[in-house]
């Protein structure tokens, strides 16, 4: 493509590619110098030029001496925004976008959006678990792609026929303007943890309230109206449903039934009730599936027909994941405050004939205040803790266990230094009525361990083969 087809009055040099990172091969492309939080694109002027690039856009003023066209323009981003989605043939026409936003469950609820979705056509996922279209399982070392991905993935998926995706956005990303290329047809918001890193380390609310401001008029917001964050948000925007267990909400949430089998409950939508069955577990995915629901329904699709399509919901690789039908042995991904204790609760509600038992992450890096909730949380919901190295070498870990002895009120604690003995344990002393957490890394497959990542086999891998192990002595006995 001309450049002078991209900007007024640029000579007619043809372009070949778009790039935001100077350390690419970048053959005939325009250079974009984007400002972040640690690095600023004016300062790689020179390696984008000697990797290839012609064309430099940049925003403050530069000392133009190196070989290459400089265009100035008011906003770099802006100005990727509009080129990008020139040069990629306006890749948002003709798709339909989910933006998912929240301290947790986003991962769940564009999962199961897609579920539904991939059932009769196709849809594309771009989060933490990887890009995924079409049959395409592409890893990602971002959980949120920038700018310029974004439109290229989007117009990679248009190609390949996808005609929906889901995208999962944090407060982050979205301060940092990465999702800015997107225009969704609906936008979620799950739910706020101010126990969260995220929630801590950001102005988190500032930062998404501006980026509402910014959304289309006829963009579809949902809220949880049971969650602080509504108050928050919805003087923001106009065209929002709400979901939850509150009498006021747009699609009301009643009679929740919790079981090791799975989720029940009614869903009360213009005075219609309807029930909700699916094989996930935990109260959280009650609020994860519904808002699913809601966002489908308000683009169109039919309400009965998205609930009988998600009794057959899968579960979300390493979140609430069961992974045995006799034993109940559930793996999750939570490491934030408020997500253990969902899922410590959870153990607790259906354990009532039995024990509940939990394998807990600890960290080098926790600090007394951290380690004290979790202790507190853990001795609130389980009969047995176990807990279990995550990020440290195994002498850091015994000294970290020694600080845990702190804040410990019962002789219902164990301490071991390796994960994979922590879930040994537990698998053994577990009995049929009892449910098995493990906390902390879900699909991971690595331990952050002192200079770098090593290799780990998962903790699903080790909870079925200490399950497959204990059956065949079970077996031998017998």
């Amino acid at each position: 493509m001309l450049l002078s087809k991209l900007f007024k009055n640029a000579p007619e040099i043809e372009i070949e590619q778009l790039s935001v990172d100077s350390r690419l091969s970048m053959k005939n492309a325009i250079f974009f110098c984007l400002n972040g939080i640690k690095y600023d694109g004016h300062d790689y002027i020179e390696e984008a030029v000697n990797n290839g690039a012609k064309v430099i856009v940049y925003s403050k003023d530069q000392p133009k001496k190196f070989k290459a066209v400089y265009i100035k323009v008011a906003n770099v981003n802006n100005a990727l925004i509009k080129i990008a989605d020139y040069f990629y043939n306006m890749p948002n026409e003709g798709i339909d976008k989910y933006l998912i936003c929240g301290n947790y469950g986003r991962c769940s609820v564009a999962c199961f959006i897609n579920y539904y979705l991939n059932s009769f056509t196709s849809c594309g996922y771009v989060g933490i678990l990887g890009i995924h279209y079409g049959g395409m399982e592409l890893n990602s070392s971002f959980a949120t792609l920038n700018i310029l991905d974004n439109l290229k993935m989007l117009d990679t998926m248009k190609k390949n026929d996808v005609e929906a995706v889901t995208f999962e956005a944090s407060a982050s990303a979205i301060n940092l303007q990465k999702l800015d290329s997107i225009k969704p047809e609906c936008f979620v918001y799950t739910c706020t943890d101010r126990n969260s890193s995220e929630f801590q380390t950001n102005d988190y609310y500032t930062y998404i309230r501006r980026y509402l401001y910014t959304l289309e008029d006829d963009t579809r917001i949902v809220f949880n109206i049971d969650d602080e964050s509504f108050n928050e948000f919805n003087e923001c925007v106009n065209n929002y449903v709400t979901y939850g267990t509150s009498t006021i909400a747009d699609y009301q949430i009643r009679d929740i039934s919790i079981s090791r089998n799975g989720i029940s409950y009614k869903l009360v939508y213009n005075n219609e009730t309807y029930p909700v069955k699916a094989r996930i577990q935990g109260r959280v995915n009650v609020y994860n599936l519904t808002a699913a629901i809601v966002a489908l329904h308000t683009q169109g699709y039919d309400l009965s027909h998205i609930i009988e399509t998600m009794v057959g919901v899968e579960y979300v690789d390493g979140v609430m994941e069961r992974i045995d039908e006799e034993y109940n042995i559930i793996v999750d991904s939570a490491y934030d405050l408020g997500s253990i204790e969902q899922i410590c609760e959870y153990a607790n509600n259906v354990s009532r004939k039995g024990k509940s038992i939990g394998v807990i992450s600890i960290n080098a890096s926790d600090g007394d205040k951290r380690l004290e909730r979790i202790m507190d949380i853990a001795e609130k919901y389980l009969d047995v803790i176990i807990l279990a190295e995550n990020e440290s070498l195994n002498f850091e870990v015994m000294e970290i266990l020694e600080r845990c002895n702190k804040f410990t009120h019962s002789k219902r604690v164990l301490h071991t230094a390796q994960r994979s003995q922590a879930i040994e344990v537990g698998v053994e002393i577990m009995n049929k009525n009892d449910t098995l957490i493990i906390v902390g890394k879900g699909n991971e497959r690595f331990l952050s361990m002192g200079l770098g990542k090593e290799f780990y086999y998962g903790d699903k891998y080790y909870a079925r083969k200490f399950i497959a192990t204990r059956r065949r002595e079970e077996n031998e006995i017998i």
